[in-house]
């Protein structure tokens, strides 16, 4: 007597064997995702550990150049302090230097002038007071004619210390036994070297 076996228990048997194989490649899937983003993350952080390393690196270099230039900066705060102090004594030695001078053409400018006030005296003419208040020069004296004094004005306007000469006042004076002629001049005082740059000036204004 034959037997068939219509229920088929060795198929389903046979179908979970295949059932089971098929989850089986799906937690192998899964676990290969695991590893590749575990993978990726390890390389990540070991870039950030590089980077981390090199920035590391790169403080220490600059910690270290700021500890010389501190150094060298200290080194050098004496000579710096020196060199200011030397600077500073040149700066006052220039300025008495120019004291000096200036003291010096103050004193030689009284004496030059009535040098030159004397020089230019023509013969008959005399001087009995010199008054001087910064540039302007007041002169008086006496004379035996006005001819002598118009003399002295030119000699005066003619000289390099003197510019703008004026006759302020002439009057005879016949109290004594021989008229003679008081007279008071004005001028403005000024150097031989500033009186050759005024004189162009002078002469251009003439001319216009």
């Amino acid at each position: 007597m034959i037997r068939v076996n219509l229920l088929g228990t060795k198929e389903p048997a046979a179908g979970g064997a295949v059932l089971e194989q098929g989850f089986g490649g799906g937690e192998a899937s899964e676990k290969k995702g695991v590893v590749a983003g575990i993978a990726i993350l390890g390389l990540a952080v070991g870039a950030i550990a590089v980077q981390w390393l090199a920035a590391t690196r790169e403080i220490n270099q600059l910690d270290e150049s700021i500890n010389q230039l501190t150094q060298e900066k200290a080194r050098l705060a004496p000579i710096i302090a020196q060199v200011e102090e030397y600077k500073k004594k040149l700066a006052e030695l220039e300025e008495k230097e120019k004291l000096i001078e200036r003291l010096k053409s103050e004193r030689q400018g009284p004496v030059m002038m009535l040098d030159a006030l004397s020089a230019e005296l023509p013969d008959f003419v005399w001087l009995t007071e010199l008054t001087q208040s910064g540039k302007a020069v007041t002169i008086d004296g006496m004379a035996a004619s006005l001819v002598s004094v118009a003399d002295y004005i030119r000699k005066l306007e003619d000289s390099d210390w003197f510019q703008g000469v004026e006759l302020i006042n002439a009057e005879v004076d016949n109290r004594q036994e021989q008229e003679f002629t008081k007279f008071q001049l004005r001028s403005q005082l000024v150097t031989p070297q500033s009186a050759n740059e005024t004189q162009p000036a002078a002469a251009a204004a003439g001319a216009r």
